[in-house]
């Protein structure tokens, strides 16, 4: 059974199991399935469903988690890239919303600690995304902060 797990942010050592086949909603709302105390995500900000992908030579079909960005104001990133529409999570992708960082694990983990173990055999830690990766656009960037 895959899994989240939080690496950077406000709840960092958060481990949530994905189970069944509805939709999981993440963000700061008090609806949101695995709810959140980032101040700098949206109430919805996005969700993991699971998906039939077909895998292999064969056309075996196997259930995949995908990554949907809910119309958040800062967007959800994978890695450095800001998503547009669904993405299909792989084993350690590093999902980025508000200050929070998210692995996606395919393996069981039924503790944090056996999470955190496996982030560190995959090298994923709370240093991999660069300041680059966080949603937050820097004004000064896009040169829309003036000195008057």
């Amino acid at each position: 059974m895959s899994c989240l797990y939080v690496i950077a942010g406000p709840d960092e050592g958060t481990l949530f199991k994905l189970e069944g086949d509805d939709l999981i909603t993440i963000g700061r709302g008090d609806d949101a399935t695995m709810q959140l105390v980032d101040e700098r995500s949206s109430r919805v900000h996005c969700g993991v469903e699971p998906r039939q992908v077909t895998a292999g030579d064969f056309g075996i079909a196997v259930k995949k988690w995908a990554l949907i960005d809910k119309g958040s104001s800062n967007g959800t990133r994978v890695g450095a890239e800001r998503i547009d529409g669904d993405v299909v999570l792989e084993d350690g992708d590093v999902i980025g919303l508000g200050r929070t960082s998210v692995v996606y694990l395919t393996d069981d983990c039924d503790e944090p600690d056996a999470a955190r173990a496996r982030c560190a055999v995959l090298g994923v830690n709370a240093g991999t995304l660069s300041d680059a990766a966080w949603p937050m656009d820097n004004p000064a960037a896009r040169g829309t902060l003036t000195d008057e």
